[in-house]
């Protein structure tokens, strides 16, 4: 789990309880706030139900926050001012308004400095540690890291002179995230350390376990393989206590990870038996092609490439659908080496050539069909052209016809004027109105086909960008990994032609070596196509990754996303990751942003997908304009794909909001 993520939700801790916890608790607060009688006591239930109306109800929110804060004024109530505003600020917080929440946070600080000084009790020190503890949170939301160490760590002495050993914890675990983002990991490990034996004393199995099993994480992030075994310790004495707990399977398949990486395959192998009985009882097929290749791993380490080979054909047995292609392919590489290691050359020799040929029959594929699409998308672009060029044929004809149609009304009208000249003034005025009509027509005219000219510079534009953005991946994969595995099939074909009945052993490894270059130079590629990330977890896992990755100290993106990707197949998931890509590039690239919200929501019926910045903006009309900088006729294309609908809205120094829907009956 990545540590920002664990942010967000060692914030929740501390500002909130369960979802029903919480319902239950405002059915109480409101029963109570009936029956009160003093003003004070009135401020008190207004200020609570503030705060647990956040993130279930923002107009309850605010409009009990903004009434506690008025009767609180009224009465010269100290204590209830501090108290409302900094629950109104954190209500805020909630929906992701940070101005406003830094906002009403110091107001509600300012008042609880003035609250303390008067009376230090530990009511009053608790609204003080929650104002400033928040406010550091919501500059960390703002990518100030800083800020939010300095409010957080200020926080954390006072907590433990009042002995609230929760907050403690609280506060040195969100310390420890932070210090291991900054890269400071002997800081982040020491605070890890402190928090991991406050929750050993006060946490409740659940928290102790989702705390060491974060823990853990950081560690194999810091290399640190000792310290991580003994977190796992922790982790699993919490485990015993949680009958049929979500980690089971986790919790054993990181520990025969643990014990693969420091070489203890034995109890590797044991650790990877447990929880393969625990996704067999849950019938976990993609748990047990990944336990299958950490078998494989492991066999592999210890030499023992016989059972090696064995789990790697097991691995391979699994359908297309749940393979990936560098999978797949990199089995048959796996395998060749597994022959050799068994001496078995001629084996190891047929997998090469089954690996080679998987990846060209991959490569040549994946090309056939991007030429096939082009050619479509040619052929579609050319017709659409023909028909615009006859419009633009028979609107010139009808203009000529027009123009000669006039000339005849002239000569009429100059004979009339000899015939009849009592009439002459009629039929003047009458030839001017029809002058009048036939210019504002021909203007018309003018105007619709610039119109079409427009259209049709759009779509060739598109169909322009579209086929220089394939050419870029055919040149990646023929002029670079192309040209490799050229030279490789070459030098197998040697070996296959001269038919040794020994294949010399270093040509053969040299040949392996060549190979496995190319496999990483594949999986570069991959990575770039397909984000691991989503294949593995997911679209939400995926956005808050990437959101993550772009948040910096002149940047932060903040990823809303309500609803699951449940009902979306894969290739949808990885267009709308596209989308959104692209919209982040844009507001970080070319308006400039320093704040970029993105919101995903799904329901039954629909997907609303957002992407909200502060840059510099743009004048709408000039839209078209924008096209190839900001990569636009792509996204447009990809929303027709989900056959969804994108609208921009945008002003200068105002900012950017781009909204696309895609209608689930329509994906």
């Amino acid at each position: 789990m990545r540590l920002t993520v664990l942010t967000f939700f060692l914030f929740l801790s501390l500002t909130g309880m369960s979802q029903t916890g919480r319902e239950t608790r405002i059915d109480s607060l409101e029963n109570a706030l009936k029956i009160a009688e003093h003003d004070t006591t009135r401020v008190n239930i207004l200020s609570e139900l503030a705060r647990n109306y956040g993130g279930i109800d923002s107009l309850k929110c605010f409009e009990n926050g903004f009434k506690a804060i008025a009767l609180s004024k009224k009465i010269n109530y100290l204590r209830g001012m501090a108290d409302a505003n900094i629950n109104l600020a954190g209500g805020y917080l909630d929906y992701f308004d940070v101005e406003n929440a830094k906002k009403y946070f110091r107001i509600g600080n300012n008042f609880a400095d003035k609250l303390i000084a008067k009376d230090s009790s530990a009511r009053n020190m608790k609204i003080w540690l929650r104002g400033n503890y928040n406010l550091g949170v919501a500059y960390g939301y703002e990518g100030n890291v800083d800020k939010e160490i300095e409010y957080v760590a200020k926080t954390i002495p006072i907590a433990q002179q009042m002995g609230d050993k929760m907050f403690v914890a609280n506060g040195n675990t969100n310390l420890a995230i932070k210090y291991n983002n900054m890269a400071r990991f002997d800081k982040a490990y020491e605070m890890f350390e402190i928090s991991q034996e406050q929750f050993k004393e006060i946490g409740e199995p659940e928290d102790i376990l989702y705390h060491s099993l974060s823990f853990a994480t950081s560690l194999a992030q810091m290399d640190s393989l000792d310290r991580m075994k003994s977190v796992l310790d922790i982790a699993k004495t919490n485990l015993d206590k949680i009958p049929n707990s979500f980690y089971e399977g986790l919790y054993f398949g990181e520990l025969g990870f643990y014990y693969g990486r420091s070489g203890k395959f034995d109890k590797a192998l044991k650790a990877l038996d447990r929880s393969s009985e625990y996704y067999k009882d849950h019938k976990s097929n993609y748990y047990f092609k990944l336990l299958y290749q950490r078998y494989a791993d492991i066999y592999d380490k210890m030499g023992d490439f016989k059972k090696a080979k064995a789990y790697t054909l097991k691995y391979i047995n699994f359908t297309d659908e749940e393979h990936s292609v560098n999978d797949k392919v990199g089995s048959y590489y796996k395998l060749a080496k597994y022959e050799a290691g068994l001496n078995r050359y001629q084996q190891a020799y047929n997998y090469l050539k089954e690996y080679v040929t998987a990846l060209d029959s991959v490569r040549a594929s994946e090309l056939e069909n991007d030429m096939q699409e082009l050619e479509i998308q040619y052929k579609t672009a050319t017709k659409e052209k023909e028909i615009l060029s006859l419009k633009n044929e028979k609107s010139e004809t009808a203009l000529a016809l027009e123009k000669k149609k006039s000339q005849n009304y002239m000569l009429w009208a100059i004979a009339s004027v000899l015939s009849l000249i009592l009439f002459i003034g009629y039929y003047g005025y009458n030839s001017q109105l029809r002058k009048a009509r036939k210019k504002e027509q021909q203007q018309e005219t003018e105007v619709s086909t610039l119109k079409q000219e427009q259209q049709n510079q759009l779509f060739s534009a598109m169909i322009e960008g579209q086929e220089n953005e394939r050419k870029r991946l055919a040149i990646d994969l023929h002029d670079g990994l192309g040209g490799r595995l050229s030279g490789i099939s070459l030098n197998l074909s040697k070996l296959d032609k001269d038919e040794p009945k020994e294949y010399p052993k270093a040509q053969l490894k040299k040949v392996m070596k060549d190979l496995d270059d190319a496999l990483t130079e594949l999986r570069t590629i991959a990575r770039n196509m397909m984000p691991e990330t989503l294949v593995k977890f997911g679209l939400k896992a995926a956005l808050k990754d990437y959101c993550s990755s772009r948040t910096g100290n002149e940047t932060k993106v903040t990823l809303q996303f309500y609803g699951s990707e449940q009902g979306i197949d894969l290739n949808q998931q990885v267009t709308m990751y596209r989308i959104m890509q692209e919209l982040i590039n844009n507001a970080i690239k070319h308006a400039k942003a320093s704040e970029i919200l993105v919101q995903f929501i799904k329901d039954d019926t629909k997907i609303d997908i957002t992407v909200e910045d502060n840059g510099i903006g743009f004048k709408e009309e000039t839209l078209v304009d924008k096209e190839d900088g900001m990569g636009i006729s792509n996204l447009k294309t990809r929303v027709a794909y989900l056959k969804g609908n994108i609208e921009f809205h945008s002003e200068v120094n105002e900012g950017t909001t781009v909204n696309v829907q895609i209608t689930l009956d329509a994906t």
